[in-house]
Formats: C-alpha cells, sequence, structure tokens
C-alpha cells in the first residue's frame, strides 16, 4: 500500500501516442470534463482525479506525455513511471497508427517486456474523414495482446470507460508486484531458516565426533 495518508493506493497511467492524436484532450475531459482543442503537443504535464475502485479510494495520476524528438528514445522516466499504458493513435492519421508499433518495439518494450496496455483509437466523431479502420484496430491489439477502444474527446464517448479499464489494469499490476514482495520476503526467511537448522545440525555433528574422538 502507497504511504499516503488520504488513499488506499496511487495508480500511475502514462498516456502515449504521437502528437495530435489527442492525448491531452482525453485527460483533460477526464479529470476536468472539459474538451480542449488547443493545446501545446511539447508540454508534459501530470493531472490527478480521485476515484473508487474495488471498494478503495484511489488517487489516479496520469502522466500525459510529449512526443520524442526521436521515436526511438526509450524515455526511461515515463516508462519506469508508468504502471499501466495506454497507446494512443488517431483513426484520421495512418501515421499516428503505424507509430504505435514503433513506441511498443523500440521504446517501451525495450524497458518493460511484459506490460499492460490499453489500445485507444481516438477522434471515433470523425468517422467521415477515418483513415484507420475498426478492423485494423482490434488486428493490432490483438498483436499488442490488449484491450481495444475507440473513443472521443470531443463528445466523450467511452473517455470513463477508458481510465476505469486502466485503472483495473493498474491496480492489478500493484497487486501482482505486492505479492511478488510478499513471497520473495516468505522465501528468504524460509531460507534463513533453512541456514539455521543446517548449521545447527553441523555444529551437532562436529561436537558429535570431537566426543567419539
Amino acid at each position: 500500500m502507497e504511504n499516503n495518508k488520504s488513499f488506499d493506493y496511487d495508480l500511475r497511467i502514462g498516456i502515449f501516442g504521437a502528437g495530435g492524436v489527442g492525448k491531452s484532450s482525453i485527460t483533460i475531459k477526464f479529470t476536468h470534463n472539459m474538451f480542449i482543442e488547443e493545446y501545446d503537443p511539447n508540454v508534459e504535464d501530470e493531472y490527478t482525479k480521485e476515484i473508487e475502485l474495488n471498494d478503495k479510494k484511489i488517487l489516479l495520476k496520469v502522466l500525459d506525455t510529449t512526443y520524442p524528438q526521436e521515436i526511438y528514445d526509450p524515455f526511461p522516466r515515463w516508462v519506469e513511471y508508468s504502471q499501466v499504458f495506454v497507446l494512443i493513435y488517431s483513426i484520421i492519421d495512418k501515421y499516428s497508427f503505424d507509430e504505435i508499433l514503433n513506441y511498443h518495439n523500440y521504446s517501451i518494450k525495450k524497458i518493460r517486456k511484459d506490460y499492460p496496455k490499453i489500445l485507444i483509437g481516438n477522434k471515433s466523431d470523425l468517422t467521415m474523414k477515418r483513415e484507420i479502420s475498426i478492423k485494423q484496430g482490434k488486428e493490432l491489439a490483438r498483436n499488442l495482446n490488449c484491450k481495444y477502444i475507440e473513443t472521443s474527446a470531443k463528445t466523450g464517448e467511452n473517455i470513463n470507460q477508458l481510465f476505469y479499464e486502466s485503472s483495473l489494469l493498474a491496480f492489478e499490476e500493484l497487486k501482482n508486484k505486492e505479492n511478488q514482495k510478499s513471497k520473495s520476503k516468505s522465501k528468504s526467511k524460509s531460507n534463513e531458516k533453512e541456514k539455521r537448522k543446517m548449521f545447527i545440525n553441523v555444529k551437532i555433528i562436529y561436537f558429535k565426533t570431537i566426543y567419539l574422538i
């Protein structure tokens, strides 16, 4: 459990994607229930929102990342920060769709071989300008082994679902790590007990040998 007096847990979600796909718009729609059309794509920011999940009080932290100048830069701080990754492309921009695999293969995967993620096709309100079909989105999600959701920051379509699903994944990731730490401590204690038993047995054998001599 996080050391936070007001909340049971802190959960951290990283928002990744090419410039102009709507990362900030999606984040602010969720955290402030506002739709913004103009923003500086070079500004990285963190937003917070209080939510309840599994009867727990959660402080949800959302990192709205900037698009790196060099896509192959692994930006370790962003990757290490996030418990779950939201990979976003715009359904009206094929380039942003193609860049998702660059994020996965050349950036995030270098640091986190197996990581929880959700694939998002944003700007579903602009369906008449669509360049990427729902089928293509689902196929990419299958390749990445993750869920696929189409959203619209403008209309609010599936925004709450996106962050609910992401929060569940982040919570599961946190609990898995807690369980791993607990198992590691138990194993360490068990090993210490075995070492002490071996040491005692060695002493007994040693003294028996001395006595016999």
